[in-house]
């Protein structure tokens, strides 16, 4: 490695950590002092960026444990892009090995939730034709997301400002899948089944509509998944069924 590039871990180790770096500092601010400034506002602004992209979680915990989380997360999780609208993959999983978070369990999906709805309004608003067979195909938004969850995120991300509906929700963990897309300028959620959601995920994971069908009847009778897929994907909103198209690899 070169020596700029010693320099500049080295100083990134400074300024994420608290570290003093092996290069001598010369200036009348002591090196220490001067670090201190520079790794204050760049928590700042990781934590800020936190905030903003998983403002449910933010919400639900209150700001001290929210900052608290944050910092500790951000001193390990340095960004890797320059954008800090893209900063914070990772915070969900993070959040689920958090030890003063361990009783909130429902938390890191909440998180996941969160970052696919900022995931979604940055994506572009373009679709994605896939074939079903030979005569049909549907187009999906570019930016649908499936989340595999175990609490009802979607549901208390909902009733963030209803305590009523707050009380109600019913925190025990069962599978669910839960849509996330843009639409328009803000990003719609939808909880839908299980066979509509193994369907989605396998779609969108490339597996073709074979595999994808072949998911949505696991557990259930084929008649009852295309009757789930019929009433949940292909009459919603976000989709569209096209007759005999020119289908494109």
């Amino acid at each position: 490695m070169s020596p700029l590039a010693d320099l500049q871990q080295d100083f990134a180790r400074a300024l994420t950590h608290g570290s003093t770096p092996a290069a001598r500092l010369i200036g009348r601010v002591p090196p220490a002092d001067a670090l201190a400034v520079h790794r204050d506002t760049i928590m700042a602004a990781l934590v800020n960026a936190l905030r903003i992209s998983y403002s449910t979680v933010d919400a639900l915990v209150g700001e001290d444990f929210f900052g608290h989380a944050a910092s500790v997360f951000a001193e390990t999780n340095p960004p890797h892009a320059a954008s800090l609208a893209l900063y914070g993959d990772g915070f969900a999983d993070f959040l689920a090995g958090f030890a003063p978070a361990a009783t909130l369990a429902y938390l890191p999906d909440v998180a996941r939730l969160d970052r696919a709805v900022e995931t979604a309004l940055r994506a572009p608003a373009f679709s994605r034709r896939f074939a079903l067979d030979a005569g049909v195909s549907i187009e999906l938004p570019q930016s649908l997301a499936v989340l595999q969850l175990h609490y009802p995120a979607d549901e208390i991300r909902a009733a963030l400002e209803d305590d009523d509906a707050m009380a109600a929700i019913v925190l025990q963990p069962a599978e669910r899948f839960v849509l996330v897309w843009r639409n328009g300028f803000d990003a719609a959620v939808q909880r839908v089944d299980s066979a509509a959601g193994r369907f989605l995920t396998a779609l969108l994971a490339g597996e073709g509509a074979e595999a994808a069908f072949g998911a949505a009847v696991a557990g259930t009778s084929q008649e009852d998944a295309m009757r789930v897929l019929k009433a949940g994907i292909f009459s919603a909103t976000f989709c569209t069924v096209i007759s005999n198209p020119e289908i494109s690899p």
